[in-house]
């Protein structure tokens, strides 16, 4: 089976960023979501010992998995910050409204 996805596009790229991602190699949400789904149990915790721009773990958390990230270069912390709270508040919200839904 053959899972392709175009080069991430800028929104998602900068989604939950006040300035632009200058992350060299930002992966496609869409990719990491299909991977973190791939190879974690239900209620897994997803490792990535180099989180550069947080694409991984934007993924996990918006597929409700736990995530722990590790990252040496403090330059691209604001990046993973930004992505991973952006990340959470659109969980959040995804499960409002999921909940009003059930009303």
């Amino acid at each position: 089976r053959f899972f392709y996805v175009a080069k991430t596009s800028k929104a998602d790229r900068n989604e939950g960023l006040e300035k632009s991602n200058n992350h060299p190699t930002v992966k496609p949400t869409a990719l990491m979501t299909y991977l973190v789904k791939l190879v974690t149990p239900p209620n897994g915790i997803v490792l990535d010992p180099f989180t550069g721009s947080g694409s991984t773990g934007k993924a996990a958390i918006l597929e409700g998995f736990q995530f722990v990230g590790i990252e040496l270069t403090e330059d691209y912390w604001p990046i993973i910050k930004g992505r991973l709270e952006h990340a959470e508040t659109q969980l959040t919200e995804n499960k409002e409204k999921e909940g009003e839904q059930l009303f």
